[in-house]
């Protein structure tokens, strides 16, 4: 698995080969980045950097980042666009704009400081949602796209067949069952209904699937979350006590009960640790996280704890909780993030490397997942 050659002299000593196992578990602890530079040292690397078990059990580390979109007049030589003109999206062409232009940022967090990141990377109409590292977004022209940041590799999506009357949604899905990513294509018009399709991903093809009942979507301000090959949606802003799955492989959308009624716009749904999470504003001083468990395969909510604070914690909107679940973050308005440590209970401002003017940002991971490797392996 090595690629140095061992140490040729007239002495006895020779410079110790690593065995496959150790190369292994030593590349698993570098970042994405870093990753894909070190895959063209030679072709053992490349070929166990990409194989599907080494793709796998570096996800499985990775701690989430929060990705967005900002606009920018800034050009640098290292800027690629995925605005293409010529059909082409297999690699990003270099950006020769001049105006304003919607770039990529990322956004890490670590021991109370973040860092903001220029990902280099423009060309974008918005983000519309993540799944393993990869990003379901449009470019300026409208295009549908799938890429991989990190990565640098990018396909375009054939479009949906539906013409969106009034608002939709997309949801981005792993299905354990086919073993390939999926979206999902929601429509909804003036009048409260709503059309469906899904695409493969493996296939590039739409096809139908069961339409939701009539009123079950009241707007799609929120995103969908994707937990273990099931999609999940928040269906309105205010006095909502339910919420909408979706199991990719069922293909049937269902009506479940939230612990506790959703009674704000700051309410969110989370992933974390491969289980849903729903995050409420319970007073101006409290907010409640529940977590949802399956038990003998019925799902059920579990206080997992209670926020409380002695000040108006009404603008706090949360935008993502940490791997290991000890760390939530919630972004006040454009000025300030606050992280909320559950064991220590305390919730203190995190200090920002960075500019935090954007609007909407997702969970993101860095990951090395591509559509032209094999699909994660869990």
């Amino acid at each position: 698995m090595s690629c140095i050659p061992k140490k040729q002299c007239a002495t006895s000593n020779e410079v110790p080969v690593l065995s496959n196992d150790m190369i292994f578990k030593i590349l698993l602890m570098l970042p994405a980045k870093d990753l894909v530079k070190l895959s063209t040292v030679c072709k053992t690397w490349h070929k166990l950097i990409n194989s599907p078990n080494f793709v796998e059990a570096h996800m499985s580390a990775c701690e989430p980042v929060l990705t967005f979109l900002k606009h920018s007049s800034e050009s640098r030589p290292n800027m690629f666009s995925v605005d293409g003109n010529n059909g082409s999206f297999t690699l990003f062409e270099p950006s020769s704009s001049k105006t304003r232009d919607r770039q990529l940022y990322s956004m890490e967090f670590k021991s109370r400081k973040s860092k903001v990141s220029d990902l280099n990377i423009c060309g974008f109409g918005d983000i519309l949602a993540t799944c393993d590292g990869l990003l379901l977004a449009t470019n300026k022209s409208g295009t549908l796209l799938v890429l991989n940041p990190t990565t640098r590799k990018l396909v375009p999506v054939k479009p949906g067949t539906m013409v969106p009357p009034h608002d939709e949604s997309y949801g981005f899905v792993f299905s354990n069952h086919t073993r390939e990513y999926k979206l999902v294509h929601l429509l909804l018009d003036d009048m409260g209904h709503i059309d469906s399709e899904i695409l493969s991903l493996k296939t590039m093809s739409w096809k139908g699937c069961t339409v939701p009942s009539f009123g079950l979507f009241r707007d799609f301000r929120h995103k969908p979350v994707a937990v273990s090959g099931v999609l999940y949606w928040l269906p309105g802003d205010n006095d909502v006590n339910y919420f909408v799955s979706m199991n990719i492989d069922e293909e049937k959308f269902v009506r479940n009960a939230l612990p506790v009624n959703s009674t704000g716009p700051n309410d969110r749904l989370m992933e974390n640790c491969a289980l849903l999470n729903f995050i409420a504003q319970m007073t101006v001083y409290r907010i409640q996280v529940w977590t949802l468990k399956t038990d003998e395969c019925v799902g059920i909510w579990v206080k997992r704890y209670t926020i409380n604070m002695d000040y108006d914690i009404t603008g706090l909107v949360p935008i993502f909780m940490a791997r290991d679940g000890r760390y939530v973050m919630f972004k006040l308005s454009r000025d300030a993030v606050y992280e909320y440590d559950v064991e220590e209970e305390e919730m203190e401002e995190v200090s920002v490397d960075g500019n935090l003017s954007f609007k909407m940002s997702l969970p993101h991971m860095n990951t090395l997942v591509s559509l032209e490797n094999s699909a994660p392996l869990w």
